[in-house]
């Protein structure tokens, strides 16, 4: 009797013992399929005045770029995703560039830059829609929208300008003291260092852009060329 009551015990602790296991493992498969198992690819593009001055990471110790923007899957049904670039390992994905990003039901898990062709036909159809092209007719027109949208994400007290030459683009930042001015420098070099492939797609005759920044005054902190030998670390397929 006293051996039938301690297995009749034994087997009550063990019921919920095995039942508690049994949940955790559950949660823990759920937990993972949730944030890591792969769901679906979803496709966009980065917007042709995209900002893509890096940030200071929460670690502050590096610069990332995040790219906050609206994808569609091969259905054409649209999700916002964001994905990071940290600007001192990898070349940023420049405005035009397009994207496929790999998802989970939480999560993105890969990111990766495309070729048009690559995108499903339905998703392209809604990346077009929500993404026009250039309006300018040349370089000028060109040089005009691209100062317009600049100037619209830049601080009061930074002057920018891009100005149109002899199939060259020109770049200007004017900053009203030199600390800032310098701060920017590595920033705006990994953006500009991405920005000629941009502009060279709406004008293929295009053979150069030039980043300038300076100083009120004209004394210039930074001076630099960007042209097709601008080499990429990321792999277009």
């Amino acid at each position: 009797m006293e051996k039938r009551k301690l297995n009749l015990k034994v087997i009550l602790i063990a019921i919920p013992v095995a039942a508690a296991l049994i949940a955790g493992v559950l949660w823990a498969q759920k937990y993972y399929n949730n944030r890591y198992a792969f769901e679906g690819c979803y496709y966009g593009v980065v917007p042709l005045d995209y900002d893509l001055t890096p940030s200071i990471a929460e670690d502050g110790m590096e610069l990332v770029t995040y790219y906050n923007l609206t994808f569609y899957n091969a259905d054409g049904e649209a999700r916002e995703l964001e994905g990071r670039v940290r600007t001192n390992m990898h070349d940023l994905y420049p405005p035009g560039t397009f994207l496929e990003f790999s998802v989970s039901k939480q999560l993105v898990i890969g990111q990766r830059a495309i070729d048009e062709s690559g995108v499903p036909e339905k998703a392209l159809e809604k990346i077009k829609a929500n993404n026009p092209p250039s309006s300018a007719a040349n370089l000028s027109e060109y040089a005009d929208e691209r100062t317009r949208q600049l100037s619209a994400k830049t601080a009061p007290l930074v002057n920018v300008s891009c100005a149109a030459g002899d199939n060259i683009l020109t770049y200007t930042y004017i900053y009203g003291n030199a600390k800032s001015a310098e701060d920017m420098v590595e920033m705006l070099e990994s953006v500009y260092k991405s920005q000629f492939r941009t502009d060279k797609l709406t004008f293929p005759e295009l053979t150069a852009i030039f980043l300038e920044i300076k100083l009120e005054g004209g004394i210039v902190v930074f001076s630099q060329k960007y042209d097709q030998m601008v080499i990429f670390n990321y792999e277009m397929e």
